[in-house]
This record gives C-alpha cells, sequence and structure tokens, in this order.
C-alpha cells in the first residue's frame, strides 16, 4: 500500500525550480533564528542556543560544520566580554546623540535607539568573524558573511529597540531576530549559490532528500 503525501509538492517540482530550494533554506534559517531567540528569553544560559539552530540548518548543505557550534558560541562569549565586562557599551553610549524621537505617538529615546542598533552591529560582527574561520573551508568568498552578520545584527538592534519600544520585550525580540534571519539568509543564499558547481549540486541533492524523506512519511 502506497503511503500518503503530507506535501503538495513533490521532487518534481524540486529538480525544476533550485531556487525552492534556497527558499527553504532561508524559510529554514529564519525559523532557527526566531526559535533561539525565543529559547534566550527563558534564560540568559540560553544565549548561544542560536549557534545550535543555525547549525541545524546549515547540516542541511554543508555536512562538514562541526565547529560552528563551538565557533560561534565562542564569538558570542567574546562580544559579551568587550560589550559588557570591558565596559565597549558604556563607550558607545557614551557617543552616540540624545534626545528622544516621535514613533506613531510613542517616544522613542535617539540615544537607546543607536546604541542598540551599535551594540548589536559590533556582537554579531564579532559572532561572525568566528563563524568565518569555519566557513571560509566550504564557501568561496566566506569573508563577506562577516559584513552580512554585522549588518544582519544592526537591523536586529534597531528593528528590537522599535519593536520592543510598542510592543512589548519579548515581540521586539522575535522581530528583531526575524530581521537578522532576513539580512543573513539572504546572505546565506548568495554565498551558497556561487559556490562550485559541483558543491551547489550536493547543497540541492541534500535538501531535495529531505523534501522527498518529509513526504514519504
Amino acid at each position: 500500500m502506497k503511503r500518503r503525501r503530507k506535501f503538495s509538492l513533490g521532487s518534481r517540482a524540486q529538480k525544476k525550480s533550485p531556487s525552492l530550494s534556497y527558499l527553504v533554506l532561508v524559510s529554514l534559517w529564519l525559523g532557527a533564528n526566531v526559535a533561539s531567540e525565543g529559547l534566550e528569553e527563558f534564560s540568559f544560559f540560553l544565549e548561544p542556543a542560536f549557534a545550535v539552530t543555525q547549525w541545524l540548518v546549515l547540516w542541511l548543505g554543508l555536512r562538514n560544520l562541526g565547529w560552528w557550534v563551538i565557533a560561534s558560541t565562542n564569538g558570542w562569549l567574546t562580544a559579551f566580554i568587550l560589550i559588557h565586562l570591558f565596559g565597549v557599551g558604556d563607550w558607545i553610549a557614551a557617543i552616540v546623540p540624545r534626545g528622544e524621537l516621535d514613533v506613531v505617538g510613542v517616544p522613542l529615546s535617539i540615544q537607546a535607539f543607536w546604541v542598540s542598533v551599535l551594540v548589536r552591529l559590533l556582537e554579531w560582527a564579532v559572532i561572525g568573524v568566528f563563524q568565518w574561520l569555519v566557513l571560509r573551508r566550504h564557501i568561496e568568498q566566506a569573508s563577506k558573511w562577516i559584513q552580512a552578520s554585522a549588518l544582519g545584527g544592526a537591523v536586529k538592534g534597531g528593528v528590537e529597540l522599535v519593536g520592543s519600544t510598542l510592543v512589548g520585550d519579548v515581540p521586539g525580540a522575535l522581530v528583531g531576530s526575524l530581521g537578522y534571519g532576513a539580512v543573513t539568509g539572504v546572505a546565506l543564499v548568495w554565498l551558497l549559490s556561487n559556490r562550485p558547481k559541483r558543491r551547489k549540486s550536493r547543497v540541492r541533492a541534500t535538501l531535495r532528500t529531505m523534501w522527498e524523506h518529509g513526504s514519504r512519511n
């Protein structure tokens, strides 16, 4: 007896539309970053959860990324020490402009906004450097990941602060993680799409296998 398919889109569609594989990858990447952000809200000790959820997604196309979790965690720890223990966060707060900005009738501290943007930019730039040490073995032009990670962090910081002001801390943090995920997700697709053909076909084959396995179940 044939098993019923759970998904309406099968492997033929995957073969006809390689871009669909990347769409799935970005969707999973967004979900992974939002999920990790949600976990981080429960405890400070779950802050490095993003390293694990990101690795689970990257494993679909880049199997030999065993050091990703360790590198990402070390990057986060290094950034935390720089920002909080060495006082870089305080230095940033001292140089950014002050004042208030009206956002749909809600006052928003300009200083708090720029501190959030710049602190997150620094945090994810440092994390990006550590992640680059792993990616450079698998992806050409991997150094661009550092720029994408920093930009994603800046977007996360800005969106997070505005969202927290308007709708609350937790929803703001989740929306901020979407901002980071969108920027880095696009960068990830670009980096993977510019890999040698042999490597690209391996990524697509892995995603297609995952899709077929899900369809059979």
